[in-house]
């Protein structure tokens, strides 16, 4: 087998689609000709929404008010925009606190989170200046940030997967405007711990840099669950309402993803460039799509619970599955994802694993070098698929074992 070649210069998502098309389906596929894909590589959820949050969604389009531009219903975004707010309050505050989020100042509706990652980085920086970011992340933060002509500066994580703020040199900082971190992070699953965010937290202000954290997967949580409440909010700290902008989204916690619809909250100032930038681009989010996620951000935290006991379910079954293979994965702290060492006998070139098990199994996981040097030696594997599924690629690793030894 030839390996793809100079696959450091490619996001993981270019890599995958590469591959795909590369490999499958292979006409010579040891083993398993005529195997059908098992795409354990992105993070596309298969758990659909509910029926009744599609029934209401059909409601909603079968008014003949609302298939304007929403960006002419201030009435209807306002009162989205005050559910969101809502939802924060009670989902990240201890229950004697203050209201924090003003809807119009502090909350902005977007399509999707990776629309607001874009969006968010356009606020903060100019063509030239740099974004700092962990290595590794989701490469998107990468590919927004050069479409704006920003300068991309990486920094290391340890090895329990937290930024290494120290490791940030001073030739790094000249220039920086903004430090992009995700929590829990896609790929790794890990969660700032509460120091480790107060300390990225004094970081920018001593640096003057504004903060973005993209919180997809904050519903997608396995920890720091206390009284019905999630941690890990960054805008609670003296100050953090001037600096911190916080990505949330419907589409990992509620499978909505091709709905398109999430949020930036926090800082102002950007809150309102955002807001800017996306009359002029975008006109708003289709307005039923708007009414029925007021209804679900009303119920979001049960919808997300139920859906996160499927996930953490389907993370035990794979690990457990793992490991009478010999390949140890330990577990996530969020997200649907796991973040794997390779297998024994695969120490070294993650993508050349991938490949090899691509065309030995037909299942596909995401190289680890995809999403920064700091993944090199890892894959990401996404339980986005049945047990049937994950049972089925469980099944080809070990028939692959059982034939060649590999795992």
């Amino acid at each position: 087998m030839n390996q793809m070649t100079d696959h450091t210069s490619n996001d993981v998502f270019t890599l995958l689609k590469k591959m795909v098309e590369r490999y499958y389906p292979h006409p010579n596929m040891p083993n398993f000709a005529g195997s059908s894909l098992l795409d354990l590589s992105i993070g596309n959820p298969d758990l659909a929404p509910e029926p009744r949050w599609r029934q209401r969604l059909q409601h909603f389009v079968g008014r003949e008010d609302l298939h304007g531009y929403g960006e002419f219903r201030p009435d209807i975004n306002r009162h989205l925009r005050e559910r969101f707010a809502a939802y924060y309050q009670r989902r990240f505050l201890p229950p004697s606190a203050p209201v924090l989020l003003d809807p119009e100042r502090h909350v902005v509706d977007l399509l999707g989170s990776k629309e607001g990652i874009f969006h968010s980085l356009l606020a903060c920086l100019s063509p030239g200046e740099a974004v700092l970011m962990p290595d590794p992340s989701y490469t998107v933060y990468q590919s927004c940030a050069r479409l704006i002509g920003a300068r991309v500066e990486l920094f290391a994580c340890d090895e329990l997967g937290q930024p290494k703020l120290e490791s940030i040199r001073d030739e790094q900082l000249a220039g920086a405007r903004v430090l992009v971190i995700c929590s829990p992070s896609n790929p790794t699953g890990r969660e700032l711990s509460p120091s480790k965010l107060q300390e990225v937290l004094d970081f920018a202000q001593r640096h003057a840099l504004w903060v973005v954290i993209d919180r997809a997967y904050a519903e997608i949580n396995f920890e720091f669950r206390c009284n019905g409440t999630l941690g890990g909010s960054a805008l609670l700290g003296q100050g953090a309402l001037s600096r911190v902008l916080e990505l949330h989204s419907l589409s990992k916690s509620c499978g909505i993803a091709g709905w398109r619809i999430g949020f930036a909250v926090g800082a102002p100032e950007l809150v309102e460039k955002i807001r800017s930038a996306k009359f002029n681009t975008d006109f708003g989010t289709f307005l039923p799509l708007q009414c029925v996620a007021a209804e679900i951000l009303d119920e979001l935290e049960t919808i997300a619970a139920r859906n996160s006991i499927i996930y953490a379910a389907r993370m035990r079954r794979f690990i457990a599955g793992a490991k009478s293979l010999g390949w140890n994965i330990p577990p996530s702290q969020g997200t649907f994802f796991l973040w794997a060492p390779l297998p024994p006998g695969f120490a070294g070139d993650d993508l050349h694993f991938v490949e090899t098990l691509l065309e030995a199994t037909g299942v596909l996981l995401a190289p680890g070098s995809g999403f920064g040097t700091g993944g090199a030696g890892r894959v990401r594997i996404a339980l986005v698929q049945s047990d049937e599924v994950l049972d089925e690629a469980l099944h080809r690793l070990h028939k692959w074992r059982v034939t060649t030894g590999a795992v």
